[in-house]
C-alpha cells in the first residue's frame, strides 16, 4: 500500500493546478486569494490522503480551512455555497483517483481504491465540521461587533453649546443597551467637559421600572462628574405608566419636552440670517 500511496501522491500532485482551476471556476470567491488557498489546501489533503506521515498535515489542512471560512464569512458568502465547494473538490479528487487507477496503475486493487475513497470522505467530513465551526465563530463575532457599534451610535451626546449637550434616546432600552448608554454617555460627557446634559426620552416607547432604574443610574453617575442632568420628553402615556408602577422621579429634574427644558435653562430658538423660516438654530438667549 505504501508504494501505491507514493505513486498516487506523485500523480495527484501533477494534477493540483488542474483541480484548483476547475474548483475555482465552479465556486463563488475572490479569485486571486482563493486560488492560493485552494492550492495549499489540496497539498495538505493529498498528504493526509496518501499518508505521508507528516505531523503538520492536519494542522495545515485545518489552518487552510479556517482561513477560507473566515474569508467567506467576512465576504458574506453563504455557508451553503462553501459546503457545495467542498463537495465539488471531493468529486474532482475522486475522479482523479479513478483516472489514476484506470490509466496509470491498471493493476491497482479495488481494495486500495475503496480505502482511498473512504479516507477521502472522512477527511472532507472533518474539514466541513472545522469550516462550519470557524464560519459560525467569525459570523458571531461580526454580529457582536456590529451590535455594539449600533448601540454605541444609538447613544450620541450632541453638544449644542459650550459645556451643554443633549442625549436623544430612541427605541426600546434593554439591559445591554442601558449598560452601553451609561458607559458611552459618561465617556462622551467627560470628553466634552459638560456641565449640563439633557436626556430626551420622547423616542422611547416604553418606560418601565428597568428603564427608569437605568435612567436613575445615568443621572446619579453624571452627578458625580459634576453634571446637572435633566430628563425631557415625558409625555402623558409615559407619565401614567410611571405613576402606575410607583416609580419615584421626585429627585430628578424633568420636563415635558426638550424645547421647554432648553428654554428654562436660558436657551431660545432663533432664526439665522439667510436660512428659510423653518430652519432654526438653538442658541443661548441674550437675556
Amino acid at each position: 500500500m505504501e508504494s501505491e500511496n507514493s505513486a498516487l501522491y506523485d500523480y495527484l500532485m501533477k494534477q493540483t493546478d488542474k483541480m484548483a482551476d476547475e474548483w475555482l471556476s465552479q465556486t463563488k470567491a475572490e479569485k486571486e486569494s482563493t486560488a492560493k488557498q485552494y492550492h495549499n489546501f489540496i497539498h495538505a489533503v493529498l498528504n493526509i490522503l496518501t499518508e505521508r506521515k507528516s505531523t503538520n498535515d492536519w494542522e495545515e489542512a485545518v489552518g487552510c480551512t479556517k482561513e477560507m471560512a473566515h474569508d467567506r464569512a467576512v465576504n458574506q458568502i453563504s455557508v451553503i455555497e462553501s459546503i457545495k465547494g467542498f463537495k465539488i473538490f471531493r468529486s474532482l479528487l475522486m475522479d482523479e483517483i479513478e483516472a489514476f487507477s484506470n490509466e496509470y496503475e491498471p493493476g491497482c486493487s479495488k481494495k486500495n481504491i475503496l480505502a482511498w475513497n473512504r479516507r477521502l470522505h472522512l477527511i472532507i467530513d472533518e474539514i466541513v465540521e472545522q469550516f462550519i465551526a470557524e464560519y459560525d465563530q467569525t459570523t458571531t463575532s461580526q454580529l457582536k461587533a456590529q451590535k455594539e457599534m449600533i448601540h454605541e451610535l444609538s447613544a450620541p451626546v450632541i453638544p449644542i453649546s459650550t459645556h451643554i449637550g443633549v442625549l436623544p434616546l430612541i427605541g426600546e432600552i434593554d439591559t445591554h443597551r442601558a449598560r452601553v448608554i451609561i458607559e458611552s454617555a459618561l465617556g462622551q460627557c467627560a470628553e466634552l467637559r459638560l456641565s449640563h446634559l439633557f436626556i430626551d426620552i420622547s423616542g422611547v416607547p416604553l418606560v418601565d421600572t428597568m428603564v427608569a432604574y437605568q435612567l436613575f443610574k445615568v443621572v446619579d453617575s453624571t452627578k458625580l462628574l459634576g453634571i446637572e442632568t435633566i430628563i425631557s420628553g415625558i409625555g402623558p402615556e409615559i407619565a401614567q405608566t410611571v405613576v402606575k408602577l410607583g416609580v419615584d422621579f421626585s429627585h430628578i429634574k424633568t420636563e415635558q419636552s426638550l424645547a421647554k427644558a432648553l428654554r428654562n435653562k436660558g436657551f431660545c430658538i432663533r432664526e439665522e440670517d439667510g436660512l428659510p423660516e423653518n430652519e432654526n438654530k438653538v442658541g443661548k438667549s441674550m437675556i
